[in-house]
């Protein structure tokens, strides 16, 4: 009898797939789907097949945290797929990516990613998504919320009362500035920031980065060429003590 379990991609064939989308270099147009590169870790670039004899046999699939946006419930996938079904609600959930580099005023609601190059402007327009990169415009009535990452870069300048993410991170060669407290969970820098942050996880200035302020939260790393000139409060647990500022 035939087997007709279902197959599994093999880790060669994984290598070969992130090869073809580095080299790629771009996501489709929207409407048009692929598997979404999770911008949550920065994974070292896989190996070629000929580099390890063992690399089928130590590579994983990338996990992703995806939340259900009708009832927030959150769980973990491996691999690549379209949609997916909320394990809790059972709504349907797009996982598909989308490059916007024109005036765009449709709603997107993705579990994958969202890039809003330079060009790309969102004119009333509401972006739901897993991961963001925003180096574009948007009008007074446009808004994004991440679940994961928004990495903000290039001219972009948004105000920050349009935007809700997990956490945040500030492209090289981008300069930022908050002027309402800044909540969320990881904070990572490669460019500058100037903002009241307040971090649940670990705030991270890369070389390059910059950050000016004030820093509240439960982890700081400044990497060598980092720069910092802020009022810095670092609780383990993430949370002030009772009657600290």
């Amino acid at each position: 009898m035939a087997d007709k379990r279902t197959k599994l991609m093999d880790g060669y064939s994984v290598v070969q797939s992130l090869a073809k989308a580095k080299q790629d270099g771009v996501l489709p147009q929207p409407g048009a789907h692929r598997g979404a590169e999770d911008l949550s870790s920065h994974p070292p670039p896989p190996s070629k097949p000929g580099d390890n004899p063992h690399i089928v046999k130590t590579i994983q699939p990338t996990k992703r945290t995806i939340r259900c946006f009708k009832c927030s419930y959150e769980f973990q996938l491996s691999g690549t797929t379209k949609t997916i079904y909320c394990s809790k609600c059972r709504e349907k959930i797009d996982l598909g990516d989308y490059v916007i580099d024109r005036p765009w005023s449709e709603e997107i609601k993705t579990g994958g990613s969202v890039i809003i190059r330079p060009a790309g402007r969102l004119e009333n327009a509401r972006i739901w998504a897993g991961n963001v990169i925003f180096e574009g415009s948007m009008d007074e009535h446009s808004s994004i919320e991440c679940t994961q990452w928004l990495e903000l870069g290039g001219p972009a300048q948004p105000d920050p009362r349009q935007l809700a993410m997990r956490n945040l991170r500030i492209a090289a060669g981008a300069a930022m500035q908050f002027k309402y407290k800044l909540q969320v969970h990881h904070l990572e820098l490669f460019g500058a920031l100037e903002a009241d942050v307040e971090a649940t996880g670990l705030v991270s200035i890369r070389e390059g980065g910059q950050l000016k302020g004030t820093v509240r939260g439960a982890h700081l790393q400044v990497e060598e060429g980092g720069g910092l000139s802020a009022r810095v409060f670092i609780w383990p647990q993430g949370n002030p003590p009772a009657g600290d500022p």
